[in-house]
């Protein structure tokens, strides 16, 4: 469950990201262009992703531990979106590796 909370807020931080108008962006064009075309619509996805990461943790965790875990969360991911992103080595099938064996240690 905490890698699926990590994941859902590593993408409604990227919806939000990706309408920044101050950030240096280096996505696929298509995605730029969605992105530029639809900016509401992708800020609103962004809040909803990020609520349901909320409430997600929050049922996981309790009240106060998945708040402040998903604060937690939400500002590492903020952290490394911002870091690495401009830096144009983070792979799609990285994170989604990264992810799959955050699920594996999650299982066992």
């Amino acid at each position: 469950m905490i890698s699926l909370i990590i994941l859902l807020t590593w993408i409604g931080f990227e919806f939000f990201y990706q309408t920044s108008k101050k950030a240096e962006l280096h996505s696929p064009e298509w995605l730029a262009t969605w992105f530029g075309a639809n900016e509401v619509r992708a800020k609103i996805y962004g809040a909803i992703l990020l609520g349901v990461s909320l409430v997600l943790s929050i049922i996981q965790l309790g009240l106060g531990s998945g708040f402040f875990a998903f604060l937690c969360i939400l500002m590492l991911i903020g952290s490394l979106v911002v870091l690495i992103s401009p830096l144009r080595k983070v792979k799609l099938s990285w994170v989604m590796a990264g992810i799959g064996v955050l699920f594996l240690i999650e299982i066992l």
